[in-house]
């Protein structure tokens, strides 16, 4: 059993197989394990997650596997109040409700009621036989936002919270595909929430600490530094590797993002069913900015560090400080189209962009952090993007029954084939057990 990628799902998967009695190889082109998951320590106490980080209700897989690992974790920091920034005005306030206004205030949560009602009624398992599924697979979120919304105000929150959920321009991205997003994590509510939501907690040392963990019982099986190249499906076996390496094995899981799995040469060719579901997904573009300093001067302000964000480049912000320390760390996420301009300038050319946003955000002290980092997944050519990814409008509603159907002996998973929780750590975890079940029987 060979297994392309140790993320979350193919560990997962290969954790689940050597348990069932299978033996396994998991081939991963990087230098790491963690896929999406990637963290880093910035000193003896504090570290970045430059990939996910976030668990929360409903991640009950993520939860055992934290304990299990012998790992803690520790809840998103809350305290004080947020910052709504608009027309270059910075509003406060406290809990989760930004103060629009009370017309803006109740066309938003008009919409969202909406949006969450249409949401309840998509099929889980299968989204593409839901009631209407073709028409809304045609129509793009964005289009049913300004059909839905006529409040200018709670038009760009909306959209710009739901670019941030799903990584890429709302016009791009079918209605149908945005539902089932927000039916596989509860509503898009639930995905914005942080206490008692998606966004609750963090772990002590970076979320790559599960991979790590399933790593060290997985070592002898994975071999890092190994791209696939090739796949060859013959009738008694599969050849798989690369020019310097190959092996035979009778089936293969695939993990790679989809658009990834399109620098691999299936011989025969994959169906045509399946090749449209990779010729036409994109993976989200964000940009993950972290400003570390010497202290969270922001909460002597009585400030949480979280804020949104409606006219400038930054769109979000959260305190990402590590508890126990004296650093302070505001962590930004910038998304789709946004996230794409800032891409084309240099390190230092976004660090200027973004320190002056935080700027009149924060204020002046934060100008001077003591570090900054960025980075976004979409420069790295074996994910290409995240936090997971989308296709072209009509493509989901006419073939995403083969999303997770195998080819031949090849099976499928990665956190974009998860029913629930697409786009988190979660769902990949929850795609490598289902593809260890369909092969295990």
């Amino acid at each position: 059993m060979v297994i392309i990628g140790a993320g979350l799902s193919g560990l997962n998967a290969g954790k689940k197989l050597t348990k069932g009695g299978k033996k396994v190889l998991i081939l991963e082109a990087q230098d790491r394990v963690g896929g999406r998951t990637w963290s880093q320590p910035i000193d003896q106490h504090d570290f970045i997650d430059f990939g996910g980080q976030w668990i929360g209700k409903g991640h009950t897989c993520m939860y055992q596997l934290v304990e299990e690992a012998g790992l803690k974790t520790f809840p998103t920091f809350t305290e004080g109040k947020n910052i709504l920034r608009y027309n270059s005005n910075n509003d406060v306030y406290k809990g989760e409700i930004p103060p629009l206004g009370l017309f803006s205030l109740l066309s938003t949560q008009k919409a969202i009621n909406k949006f969450d009602r249409k949401a309840s009624n998509i099929s889980l398992e299968t989204p593409w036989l839901s009631d209407n599924a073709y028409e809304m697979d045609q129509q793009s979120i964005g289009n049913w936002l300004d059909e839905t919304i006529s409040n200018k105000k709670a038009r760009l929150l909306i959209k710009r919270l739901a670019e941030g959920e799903l990584c890429q321009n709302v016009e791009d991205v079918s209605l149908l595909q945005a539902l089932s997003s927000a039916r596989a994590t509860g509503s898009f509510k639930q995905a914005e929430k942080v206490e008692d939501g998606a966004l609750r907690d963090r772990i002590f040392g970076g979320a790559q600490g599960v991979c790590n963990f399933l790593y060290s019982q997985l070592k002898d099986s994975v071999k890092l530094n190994c791209p696939v190249s090739f796949v060859n499906q013959l009738e008694n076996h599969i050849s798989i590797g690369n020019d310097d390496f190959s092996v035979k094995t009778r089936k293969v899981i695939v993990t790679a993002p989809l658009p990834v799995v399109k620098n691999i040469k299936f011989t025969p060719e994959l169906p045509r069913e399946k090749q449209m579901l990779i010729n036409y997904m994109e993976m989200g573009t964000v940009i993950k900015c972290n400003a570390v300093y010497d202290n969270p001067f922001w909460r002597d302000m009585g400030l949480s560090g979280a804020m949104i964000c409606l006219d400038e480049v930054v769109e979000l912000s959260v305190d990402n400080s590590i508890p126990g320390s004296d650093k302070g760390i505001i962590t930004s996420l910038i998304h789709a189209d946004r996230a794409k301009s800032l891409l084309k300038l240099s390190v230092p050319e976004r660090r200027e962009i973004l320190l002056k946003a935080y700027a009149n955000i924060f204020g002046e002290k934060a100008l001077t952090p003591l570090m900054y980092i960025d980075y976004s997944f979409t420069n790295n050519p074996w994910i290409g993007g995240a936090y997971s990814g989308n296709f072209k409008n009509g493509i989901y509603s006419k073939y995403g029954a083969h999303l997770t159907k195998p080819s031949g002996n090849i099976h499928w998973a990665g956190t974009e084939t998860s029913s629930l929780f697409k786009g988190f750590m979660e769902g990949a975890l929850l795609s490598g057990e289902r593809v260890a079940k369909e092969i295990l029987g």
